[in-house]
Order: structure tokens, then sequence, then C-alpha cells
């Protein structure tokens, strides 16, 4: 993997958990203060979506990683 490659995988990779950090403080700050649900139950999916954009940016280095060592 290049350095360029890299550098993106790694930006790829801090932008959701950059919004699972914020999100996770807005649900909790949501619950703590006005205790709407609906809200915090929206914000907790968005994190669950990140969660999963990480996932698939972990597979797609699995992948390039595994197309690197067969070569």
């Amino acid at each position: 993997m290049s350095d360029t490659e890299t550098h993106r995988l790694l930006h790829d990779l801090r932008n959701p958990l950059n919004s699972i950090s914020i999100n996770a403080e807005l649900g909790k700050l949501t619950l703590e203060r006005t205790g709407d649900i609906q809200r915090a139950i929206r914000i907790f999916e968005i994190i669950l979506n990140e969660c999963r954009n990480c996932s698939n940016k972990l597979d797609e280095v699995k992948t390039s990683s595994n197309k690197f060592s067969n070569e």
C-alpha cells in the first residue's frame, strides 16, 4: 500500500470515528438534558451506521493486504 493510499485510508477511518465520538456525546447529553428517547435513538442509529462504515473500511484493508501478500 502506497503512502497516498495509507493516508487516504486513515482519513477515511477518522471521519466515521469522529462522527461516532461526536454523536455518542450528543446522545449522552440528549438523554441527560432532555430525556428525548426518539432523538437519542436517531443519534444511536447514526453511531451504528458509522461503525459499519469503519468495519467496511477495515475489510477493504484486509482485502488489499491479501492482494499484496498473494503477489
